[in-house]
């Protein structure tokens, strides 16, 4: 049997996709994730965008992934996102992978912590892939 010496977590994550006609950005995705301007936590939700777009840059987690295609999308997030990133994807959409953690904000940890679909015309959010 071997210990663990040290600090050991019970964190989460989550891989997520993202598929959007517009470029990301924190104004865009704000929009986007259903958050509104003068909202109470407006501040905490736009710096919750920028760890979206900021975690994009890390790839996912538990899957070697060098590339976004058709099989590194059926691969981590399953059929029905990657008939969606195929169609999108010949239309021009931009497609974006990366991972949350459990061990940030209480946004992000809820991000991390739920699982959720978004699928509208010019947005497809897949944050499904959970993993504890």
């Amino acid at each position: 049997m071997k210990y663990r010496d040290g600090f050991v977590t019970n964190s989460s994550s989550t891989n997520f996709l993202i598929i959007s006609k517009e470029e990301l950005t924190v104004d865009y995705l704000y929009e986007k994730l259903g958050f509104t301007k003068g909202s109470p936590i407006e501040s905490v939700g736009r710096q919750f965008c920028s760890e979206i777009i900021h975690a994009t840059s890390g790839g996912v987690r538990w899957f070697e992934i060098d590339e976004i295609n058709y099989q590194a999308v059926l691969e981590v997030f399953g059929e029905e996102s990657a008939l969606k990133y195929k169609e999108l994807n010949q239309k021009g959409y931009k497609t974006y992978m990366g991972y949350t953690s459990s061990d940030e904000d209480y946004l992000t940890v809820f991000f991390t912590m739920d699982s959720f679909v978004i699928n509208e015309k010019d947005f497809y959010l897949n944050g499904q892939n959970c993993v504890w």
